[in-house]
């Protein structure tokens, strides 16, 4: 009877120490979620902060690039605009100068 009961002791206490260690995995395992499911939101969140970081830096870079192409049209088109100011400056003056002889033509002419 005595080989009985400390077999049945052996028995329980290996199962107590199996339900210990199971109990200690699974708090193992469930801290081990946890850990990754931190670590997968900050991965998560840097990389967010990187696209959006990303995505501002592009937008400001085309930004300036389009200021800077529309700085240049403009520029273009003020030169060509200040070289027909020019050119219709130039053909008013001698219009003036032809109109300017036409008149004194007909007075000295006398008609």
């Amino acid at each position: 009877m005595l080989i009985v009961a400390t077999a049945i002791q052996t028995i329980v206490d290996a199962e107590r120490e199996a339900a210990k260690v199971l109990d200690e995995a699974k708090a193992e395992a469930e801290k081990i979620v946890r850990e990754a499911e931190a670590r997968a939101q900050k991965v998560y969140a840097e990389a967010y902060e990187r696209a959006i970081s990303d995505a501002e830096r592009e937008a400001a870079e085309l930004r300036r690039g389009a200021e800077e192409d529309a700085k240049r049209e403009a520029n273009t088109t003020l030169q060509r605009a200040e070289k027909q100011i020019g050119a219709i400056q130039e053909m008013a003056r001698r219009n003036l100068e032809i109109a300017v002889k036409v008149v004194l033509e007909e007075i000295l002419s006398g008609s």
